[in-house]
């Protein structure tokens, strides 16, 4: 008997010749479909337009493949039609199941139920792959289930991947190169290029190729809403009515982000909103080829009103100015751009000494030392972890002046800040521990473990970093060299110096920006008179500028003196400002934040 083929089977078959490359991942999953395998579930991650479907049916091809009965589950469909899909499988599943769940996002709340629905009625031959934007949550990792559990986060596609793509989709050699360049990986945005690789219009490529990808995400070529409001959400990571009254002020704002939150093609956080991510590099790479001045107008203005606002004690908005950097290295060390291996973390009681001997660190002859400190419960401590909850990085840190005196590591990392003249109240030293792990686990654990001790430290004037790795051959040198370099003093232990003065860690970042733009700061001078250094013009102009901005009510003398304690010499320690001012340590840092934000608002309105 021949079997009748139809439209559905040329598309399947097309489908399978033009997915390229994942070998990586399709290893992943034919491992997870050995019926040895003790991993039963698998999440599959990534941005919108990374190849999630693609990849999940490319599973469903190997599971079929495996003798697996393949089920998709939609759950964009009405609720009614999944629930009517999820109880048909669930009331007889056949003996060897493969479940395919795309875009579980959208599942929202109820993933958990669903989730524990399949736990409690599929056999245990069953394979569940899920695909969506995020990993698994925490709930994921309790009660066993990281033991059947695993992620697959899906990078951007590699150049040659790229053009085998465009190749097998018949874009012709010579026009590829500048598509591979402008789809930066993304399958989305590859296969809108190569839906009519040759018509442009008489238009740059760039600002064809995104007119096209705009119909293709939203259903039209026209989006409502200002082209420079959408400007401002592609070079921004996440946009907030603050920052885009920042970059467009004679703009009406509650306007502008009512539209920007209308539009298909944009994702809401709290009270931020996000542009797709694929569009958003369409429209960077449109602007870099025909407005780069634009670029560099806009783009100041956002991290000036970022790095103010940093400044105040919001670390969120350090970690967004960061994504604005787009030097590869500098990029690979400090720009806190999410990860598709690693998160940062805070590590759990016991999982240090579990890694220090899993690890080999507790054989090594500082350990006594370290384990002496960790008990003593460091002012900040961190993990980077894999997506499996296994610790890749783990870090502890003091305040440079509260480093005890235990032993040669806590002996080195002393004698080093007194031989560069960090400041003891305005930096923190402390131990990064490494497990084995790839070299670009390794790259990503160091910056997002950057990340999370400048957001645990909470103020923007951190001057230095002094680390001492236990392991020292596991550093990734080339992300370290970018922001650190060993203290050249002959001491017992080495020490890692990152030095951010004279601005501090939002300064150093802010200048890494404005550098790559080419262009100077414009922000106030109290910026600068806020400043960590010892210069006594910067004592008078500053103390000049605070007989503007407070007046002698007691308020304002006590938010003063909470300026001239941090900002005028002498310097002082954490505990000698908290007892000229009689607070406690919340207590002193609000008092300087708000200090902080009269001298910076007063200055930037009389500038």
């Amino acid at each position: 008997m021949v079997t009748r083929r139809t439209l559905r089977n040329a598309a399947d078959d097309a489908d399978a010749e033009r997915f390229i490359g994942r070998h990586a991942e399709l290893d992943v999953a034919t491992r997870l479909l050995d019926p040895d395998a003790r991993t039963r579930i698998l999440f599959v991650h990534g941005p919108g337009g990374i190849g999630k479907s693609a990849t999940l049916r490319a599973i469903g091809r190997l599971g079929a493949d495996a003798g697996c009965t393949v089920v998709a589950l939609d759950p964009r469909r009405l609720a009614e039609g999944f629930d009517v899909e999820l109880d048909a499988l669930l009331a007889d599943p056949p003996p060897r199941p493969l479940v395919l769940v795309d875009e579980a996002d959208t599942l929202g709340s109820r993933l958990a139920e669903v989730r524990d629905r399949l736990l409690d009625a599929l056999p245990d031959t069953a394979r569940v792959v899920l695909g969506g934007r995020e990993g698994p949550d925490p709930s994921w990792r309790t009660g066993g289930l990281d033991a059947i559990v695993a992620d697959l986060a899906l990078a951007p596609l590699a150049d040659d991947e790229a053009v085998k793509v465009l190749g097998i989709r018949g874009v012709p050699a010579d026009q590829q190169p500048p598509i591979v360049a402008w789809a930066q990986g993304s399958p989305l945005a590859l296969s809108v290029a190569a839906a009519a690789p040759g018509s442009t219009d008489g238009q740059p490529l760039a600002v064809a190729l995104e007119a096209r990808l705009t119909s293709w995400l939203a259903g039209r070529s026209m989006l409502d809403v200002a082209p420079d409001v959408l400007e401002v959400a592609a070079l921004a990571p996440l946009v907030d009515a603050r920052l885009l009254a920042a970059a467009l002020p004679a703009r009406p704002t509650r306007e502008a982000m009512r539209q920007l939150a209308a539009l298909p093609v944009v994702e809401r956080f709290g009270e931020r909103l996000a542009l797709h991510a694929v569009l958003a590099a369409a429209i960077r790479a449109r602007l870099d080829a025909t407005a780069p001045e634009r670029v560099r107008t806009l783009s100041r203005r956002m991290v000036e009103q970022l790095g103010t606002r940093a400044r105040l004690g919001d670390m969120g908005a350090l970690i967004e100015m960061s994504q604005f950097i787009r030097d590869p290295q500098m990029q690979a060390a400090i720009a806190n751009l999410p990860s598709t291996t690693v998160f940062p973390s805070r590590p759990q009681p016991g999982e240090l000494a579990a890694l220090a001997a899993s690890q080999g660190f507790a054989e090594g002859p500082d350990w006594e030392e370290v384990a002496r400190w960790a008990e003593r419960r460091w002012a900040h401590e961190l993990c980077v972890r894999r997506r499996d909850g296994t610790i890749v990085l783990f870090g502890g840190f003091d305040r440079t002046a509260d480093v005890p005196e235990l032993g040669p590591v806590t002996d080195s990392l002393r004698r080093a800040a007194a031989s560069t003249e960090v400041d003891p109240v305005r930096s923190y030293s402390g131990i990064v521990l490494f497990a084995t792990a790839s070299d670009h686990e390794h790259m990503e654990a160091t910056r997002l473990g950057a990340g999370a001790l400048m957001h645990q430290h909470g103020v923007g004037d951190m001057q230095a970093v002094l680390i001492h790795y236990p392991a020292p051959d596991r550093r990734p040198m080339e992300v370290i060299q970018a922001i650190a370099s060993d203290v050249p003093d002959k001491l017992p232990r080495p020490v890692a110096l990152s030095d951010f003065r004279p601005l501090g860690v939002v300064g150093f970042v802010e200048q890494i920006v404005l550098g790559e733009l080419g262009v100077a700061p414009t922000r106030s001078d109290a910026v600068t008179l806020l400043a960590e250094t010892d210069d006594p013009q910067r004592e008078e102009q500053l103390r000049a500028l605070l007989d503007r901005v407070f007046d002698q009510s007691a308020s304002d003398q006590r938010l003063r003196g909470a300026i001239e304690l941090a900002h005028l010499g002498p310097r002082r320690s954490e505990r000698e400002c908290l007892n000229a001012l009689h607070v406690s340590r919340s207590t002193w840092f609000r008092l300087l934040r708000q200090a902080r934000e009269r001298v910076l608002q007063a200055d930037a309105s009389t500038s």
